[in-house]
């Protein structure tokens, strides 16, 4: 199976719906707005080889059901389908998540948690492994700037150590998108400082301590500035696209429609 095909699934912001569709695919003429010839899914795309799931936690109870029969049956069933599928794959599923404790308060199945814990791998938070950064943050910014079509750029002295000083809480998914945030907004030739996003250049125990009683509060029509200059800039890198703007932005695409009309800015 390590010569076979290697297919990845992430499960966080998708809705069930989706997310059914994405693993298990559908058959000719199931609903409206689907394919002729139908679509194989996710699971059979990995048939031979590795199936790997992100935020394994986030599958919805029946869902989790569904799959736990794939698992244990070796076949699955397209949308609008009574023929069984033969598959047979590697699986590999990620968490950031206690999946015991999960299923101890009845959110994820006992039973599916025996089945793809055979080998666990805990893997440290990022903060917890600051040397990893460098690294990590030169891969990211290879990899969008070919998504992107446009050149890497190196980072500017300094701004690792900026990255190595934040926490992420989000871990490397944050660290992922910041830096493809950083190399949509930048002007220059190199990834500056002033490029990271205000709330990574500001350690939280810093920001904490200096809000004491006396601090000076922050005047709103600037913060008003700062927000309308990002959200025209992050338009402008993704040329007009709401969603890939949104999703730099990370806010909804609701939200970011709300925003431009407030500042009536153009799309």
């Amino acid at each position: 199976m390590s010569d076979g095909p290697f297919v990845a699934v992430a499960c966080g912001g998708l809705s069930r719906e989706l997310l059914i569709t994405e693993l298990f695919g559908y058959a000719e003429g199931s609903f409206s707005g689907t394919r002729r010839v139908g679509m194989a899914g996710k699971i059979e795309a990995a048939d031979g080889g590795t199936l790997f799931i992100d935020e394994v936690d986030q599958m919805a109870p029946d869902l989790q059901s569904q799959f736990l029969r794939v698992l244990q049956e070796g076949e699955i069933y397209r949308l609008g389908e009574i023929r069984p599928r033969k598959v047979r794959f590697r699986l590999v599923a990620a968490t950031s998540q206690d999946l015991a404790a999960e299923a101890d308060r009845g959110r994820f199945r006992m039973d599916l948690l025996c089945r793809i814990s055979v080998t666990s791998l805990r893997l440290p938070s990022l903060r917890d492994r600051a040397e990893d950064i460098p690294a990590l943050a030169e891969h990211f910014c290879e990899r969008y700037a070919a998504e992107h079509g446009v050149d890497p750029k190196p980072f500017a002295p300094g701004v690792i150590q900026v990255l190595s000083d934040y926490d992420w809480p989000g871990n490397v998914r944050e660290l992922s998108n910041v830096v493809e945030q950083m190399l949509l907004i930048s002007d220059g030739d190199t990834l500056i400082v002033d490029d990271v996003p205000s709330r990574v250049r500001t350690p939280r125990s810093t920001a904490l301590g200096a809000a004491g009683p006396d601090s000076e509060i922050p005047d709103v029509q600037s913060l008003e500035a700062a927000e309308r200059q990002a959200i025209q800039r992050a338009v402008d890198a993704a040329g007009g696209n709401m969603t890939h703007a949104a999703r730099h932005l990370g806010v909804a695409k609701s939200t970011l429609y709300l925003k431009l009309k407030k500042y009536r800015l153009d799309r």
